[in-house]
């Protein structure tokens, strides 16, 4: 009984060292947004900690940096950056001793339409492309850990043709591929096009770009000619530019808004999960357009076969009165 007290004593002693040593000599990854920290966690698993710069729900454009973000940057192991945010200028020139920017993301194949940086992580294949640019800066600094980031980064892999392959079967149950969205901001523009909508319009082309009367103005028209289902908002835009042309366009055409993120609004919430819950809710608001839609449809052929029979029984009536006068005379 003693051995065995004995024995388990030394196996808590060993569990509890081996923690203090894996955090003792975990990478210290820094990322400037969510989703590119929820990708490092997904590799790095147990073996990194990540932190990231602008909060949950802020907007990455307009975030201004803290003292405490410069001091984690200066200490990291890895910066990933998506290399376009305003404010990398007010960090370190040469953060951590492995830095990710766009040039890396460009080198790594990622597809990037129209130079919008949005395409890193809001194209689920590209994805994988940032993961494996990631492993290879994991490895860099940590390669002891080399087995142990393979084997995550390849469940990573399988994860994302999972999910490319849930919103290819998602969007056809719903029956929303092809139909006509508008974006108020051109942040969505790869997750439409992962979604196989149709973009017939964008107000906002790129930062700072507020679309003159007469853009705005061929943006309603198309909206009115197209049918349009929804114009897809940015969340954290809803009382900026966006969201103020979007609600003008809303109440001028009667179109729909959806509001949606552009980042995780949960530090808790994996890579997969933002990607389904940002795709649902454009779904859904689509599906709700459509069933208004042919619910004033019904409205309207109900209205017009009410007034045809009621034009037919005045008909009627006014030959049965007819008949009546002549027979009486």
């Amino acid at each position: 009984m003693k051995k065995l007290v004995a024995v388990l004593i030394l196996v808590i002693l060993a569990s509890i060292a081996n923690s203090a040593y894996v955090s003792a000599e975990s990478v210290i990854v820094v990322t400037t947004i969510s989703p590119l920290a929820a990708i490092a966690r997904e590799i790095g698993g147990d073996r990194v900690v990540v932190h990231y710069l602008v909060p949950p729900g802020s907007d990455p454009h307009q975030y201004a940096l803290k003292p405490e973000d410069v001091d984690l940057v200066k200490n990291c192991d890895v910066f990933i950056s998506i290399g376009k945010e305003g404010f990398l200028s007010g960090l370190p020139e040469n953060p951590g001793k492995v830095r990710l920017s766009w040039n890396d993301w460009l080198e790594a194949g990622v597809c990037i339409k129209n130079d919008n940086p949005h395409y890193l992580w809001l194209y689920p294949e590209n994805a994988v492309k940032v993961a494996e640019k990631i492993y290879e800066a994991l490895i860099n600094v940590d390669p002891a850990g080399r087995l142990y980031y393979t084997e995550r980064l390849e469940k990573f892999k399988a994860d994302i043709e999972k999910l490319v392959k849930w919103i290819d079967e998602y969007t056809t149950v719903a029956g929303v591929k092809g139909e006509k969205v508008v974006l108020a901001g051109a942040h969505f523009v790869p997750l439409a096009e992962a979604m196989e909508l149709e973009v017939v319009g964008v107000l906002i082309k790129g930062e700072g770009k507020t679309p003159s009367p007469l853009e705005v103005a061929e943006v309603e028209k198309l909206i009115k000619e197209k049918d349009v289902k929804v114009v897809v908002v940015l969340a954290t835009q809803k009382i900026g530019d966006e969201g103020r042309i979007a609600s003008l366009l809303s109440r001028e055409t009667g179109v729909a808004l959806v509001y949606v993120y552009g980042t995780m609004f949960s530090e808790e919430d994996s890579y997969t999960e933002y990607i389904k819950y940002t795709v649902a809710s454009i779904v859904s608001a689509i599906e709700a357009a459509k069933s208004k839609s042919s619910s004033k449809t019904i409205s309207l052929q109900f209205s017009q076969t009410t007034l045809l029979a009621s034009v037919v029984i005045l008909f009627l009536l006014s030959i049965v009165e007819t008949t009546i006068l002549v027979r009486g005379r």
